[in-house]
């Protein structure tokens, strides 16, 4: 009693079928959404089922955890799923809401980190952990990188040119989308197929790759960069929000 706890984007799983049993439980046919599907979005209470409660690292910023819980485990997950190394060569494509946690979790994992970003964010892209920086809108920059990449993960909902992009993975390297995509991707096989690279997605994470990440993040001084606004002030920070300038989360605290 008295912990503090936070709730990501699962409330419930079923804890019985073969996903839940192996710890997959972001997963599970049987998930309940935090919010989706449900009433009270910004109610004061909410009730969870235990497997779904992470108790929250001291040393933490309560108001960071919440990004964390969504954004963070997001782009953590892939690190943790693919078995990458200190010794990888990781890119973020996209820095906001979710690659500016990307690079902060590749850079602290020991990768060596590249950022796929526009001019204007570069210099930003390497305070929060980038070693580089490519034109995520020049495409002759984006060859310069060809067989750079052990993992991408692609944060982004835009269309880009998927074939070189997968140039600059190395052999066996993987292109990971954590971004919802407007458009069917187009991509040509026989580059993957000679390179066996691989194409692959995820949602969040497990409870127990979620206490991970708070524990990493806790450990590593990872924080997200936030706006925060009081309950009351809810309409602006939905103004803020939609505007599009929101660096790089919204964060909403009680009066």
């Amino acid at each position: 009693m008295g912990d503090k706890v936070g709730l990501g984007w699962h409330k419930g799983y079923c804890n019985v079928c073969d996903l839940c049993i192996d710890g997959d439980h972001n997963l599970c046919p049987e998930q309940e959404g935090t919010i989706i599907g449900n009433h009270g979005g910004f109610a004061d209470k909410v009730r969870a089922k235990d497997t779904s409660v992470i108790k929250i690292p001291e040393g933490l910023d309560f108001n960071a955890v919440g990004p964390l819980l969504c954004g963070g485990i997001t782009v953590f997950n892939p690190l943790m799923q693919y078995d990458i190394k200190p010794t990888s060569r990781v890119a973020a494509i996209g820095i906001g809401g979710l690659g500016h946690l990307a690079l902060q979790f590749a850079n602290a994992w020991g990768c060596e980190v590249t950022a796929f970003t526009s001019e204007s964010k570069m210099e930003e892209a390497k305070e929060m952990g980038a070693h580089h920086s490519l034109n995520s809108r020049d495409d002759s920059e984006i060859e310069k990188a060809a067989g750079s990449f052990d993992l991408i993960i692609s944060t982004v909902n835009v269309d880009m040119n998927w074939d070189v992009v997968i140039k600059t993975l190395r052999p066996k390297g993987k292109l990971h989308f954590v971004g919802l995509l407007e458009a069917p991707l187009e991509i040509s096989a026989a580059p993957m197929i000679m390179a066996q690279n691989s194409l692959s997605g995820s949602p969040v994470g497990s409870p127990a790759t979620l206490r991970k990440m708070l524990d990493f993040a806790a450990r590593h001084n990872i924080q997200p960069v936030t706006e925060t606004y009081k309950m009351s002030e809810i309409n602006e920070a939905f103004e803020r929000l939609e505007s599009g300038n929101a660096r790089y989360r919204v964060v909403l605290e009680r009066d």
